[in-house]
């Protein structure tokens, strides 16, 4: 019969335990939907005016600040501003300023009072400058794309998480060796055998 001392099971079942709420902290941040940007044109020229809309640009109804679209980075020059209904939803317009031929970012910003970004924010979606000698996209397609943090946004909550699910598999790990060890150390040893 195994026997395992009452203090390693202690120990084992507190490892997994810290391991279970590290990771459902983890699961609490990764939770947050990013903020997306929409364009009703991918491509087009300096001047021209396109849609653009946007989604789950809410994750904090204390945050009442504006949505900023910025051309080129989170610093860049100001297109729009515009304020998302409750569900954080929001159309607005903007004209393409002038530029070289090449890939620009249209980019949202939304902070809180304080000026951190809020979760899941900013967003970006690429629009092309075209050559004007170039011949027109009688259709020009959709764009959509996926957001990516600035160098300059908050790290904080990527770290949080990466930070708990390390702690919450270095804790398993412990609580899974100390219920094997007591195992192994804890098995009854056979007596020996006497020869008469």
């Amino acid at each position: 019969m195994v026997r395992v001392s009452s203090r390693r099971v202690c120990i084992g079942g507190a490892a997994a335990v810290a391991a279970g709420l590290a990771l459902a902290g983890a699961t609490a941040f990764a939770c947050v939907t990013p903020a997306t940007l929409n364009l009703s044109s991918a491509e087009g020229r300096p001047g021209d005016v396109i849609t653009v809309t946007g989604k789950s640009w809410r994750p904090d109804s204390n945050i009442t600040t504006p949505v900023r679209i910025h051309w080129h980075s989170t610093q860049g020059p100001l297109l729009a501003q515009v304020v998302p209904d409750d569900i954080g939803e929001f159309t607005t317009t903007v004209t393409i300023p002038d530029g070289a031929p090449g890939f620009y970012a249209i980019t949202g910003v939304l902070r809180d009072d304080s000026g951190a970004d809020a979760p899941g924010t900013p967003s970006r979606a690429l629009f092309e400058i075209r050559n004007p000698t170039a011949t027109p996209v009688t259709e020009p397609p959709r764009s959509t794309f996926t957001p990516v943090a600035e160098p300059q946004a908050s790290t904080f909550p990527l770290a949080l998480v990466m930070g708990l699910g390390a702690v919450g598999l270095v804790l398993f790990a412990g609580g899974f060796i100390a219920v094997s060890r007591g195992r192994r150390t804890g098995a009854a040893t056979p007596a020996p055998v006497r020869r008469d």
